[in-house]
């Protein structure tokens, strides 16, 4: 078992604090060599961009969901960086629509090859092992989303006519197949809504450790190397493997209605502007937007990016690092421009700045947001 990758999946609605959480994982490391898989079912992955200075080496799967388009890509990838023997540990952070218990079930499958080339199936729990499933939950938002579980309709949440699955039912799958729950945006709550929280959630999971946080701090050991996930106990949950065997998973993007789109542009906010979207980001955007987050060019900023996150109601934009075209070229890494060109991200007058927005919601209003 000490020669198997071990492995912590992070699972948690959009908005939740998955990243934040990841962060500060791969900060506080304590010497470990950390591999990481980022997943996001838009084309631009930013959680990668975000935590790929800090990773020692980072994987995105992007434009699916690996508990079910991307499952086949997530077998490989963690049988590829478990054969490598360069990491200490291995970190996974599903997309926000993401359901936990399929991508557990990855680690009972084969590979097609073993790396061998000589095409020789080989079980992924040879190489790799789940040691961790951790669920980050919006304290903020939690009691307002599973309140709201008979009203998902008239929001205009529903994949279709008479489909009657709502978001509510994905947060009660995150939270119940959890080893941990990280109750985040402590700091948001009142003393009554919290204990209000912590209840629900130990009726929901009475297995699960409970950690409370602010930003994704937390022990490390609390998350990391913990030993807690258990083959056994989850071969008990509803629905285990039933999944894989009928291959009757509906995507994400389709039980739960959820889409996305980027913005690009080549024009900088308008500060005033921009404080106008700040202060009233539904209100603006549209309630349908349920998380947007990337990177941001203000005018009256012109060397540093602007980072952006929303989830529902509450928005923050703080400084990120500077764009390349600030910082002398002399300090650059190399191929750093080459890649940038390949990219389509270097731009000759402007260089790398530039307006680049994923927005993940229900039925958006795409022209009311680009406007």
């Amino acid at each position: 078992e000490e020669e198997k990758l071990p492995v912590t999946v992070l699972s948690g609605f959009l908005g939740a604090g998955k990243t934040t959480l990841l962060q500060h994982i791969l900060t506080n490391r304590q010497g470990l060599k950390i591999a990481v898989i980022v997943n996001d079912m838009s084309e631009v992955n930013i959680d990668e961009a975000l935590v790929s200075r800090v990773a020692e080496r980072v994987v995105e799967l992007h434009n699916g969901c690996i508990c079910c388009t991307l499952r086949e890509d997530l077998l490989v990838e963690i049988g590829r960086l478990a054969r490598t023997r360069r990491f200490d540990y291995l970190v996974i952070e599903s997309t926000g629509i993401g359901e936990p218990m399929p991508v557990a079930e990855t680690f009972t499958f084969e590979e097609a090859d073993d790396g061998s080339g000589k095409g020789k199936p080989r079980s992924l729990s040879q190489v790799a092992r789940l040691d961790t499933m951790v669920t980050v939950v919006d304290g903020f938002a939690l009691l307002r989303e599973l309140e709201s579980v008979d009203k998902l309709r008239s929001r205009g949440m529903e994949a279709g006519e008479g489909d009657e699955r709502t978001i509510a039912q994905l947060l009660v799958d995150q939270i119940e197949f959890a080893d941990v729950l990280v109750l985040n945006k402590c700091d948001l709550l009142e003393d009554e809504q919290r204990a209000k929280v912590h209840a629900l959630l130990r009726e929901m999971n009475p297995n699960a450790r409970v950690l409370e946080s602010v930003r994704g701090r937390v022990p490390l050991e609390a998350v990391i190397r913990t030993g807690l996930f258990s083959l056994a106990r989850a071969r008990e949950a509803k629905g285990w493997l039933t999944e894989a065997r009928v291959g009757e998973h509906v995507p994400e993007t389709l039980e739960y209605g959820v889409g996305s789109f980027v913005f690009r542009s080549r024009r900088p906010f308008h500060p005033a502007r921009l404080a106008a979207i700040l202060a009233d980001p539904q209100g603006r955007l549209g309630s349908s937007v349920l998380r947007s987050k990337g990177f941001v060019w203000v005018a009256t900023r012109p060397d540093f990016m602007g980072v952006w996150s929303q989830a529902g109601r509450l928005i923050e934009l703080k400084r990120g690092d500077p764009w390349w075209a600030a910082v002398d070229r002399l300090l650059w890494p190399e191929g750093m421009e080459a890649d940038m060109a390949a990219a389509g991200v270097w731009d000759d007058k402007l260089g790398d700045r530039q307006q680049e927005l994923v927005f993940i919601g229900v039925r958006m209003d795409r022209a009311r947001v680009e406007a």
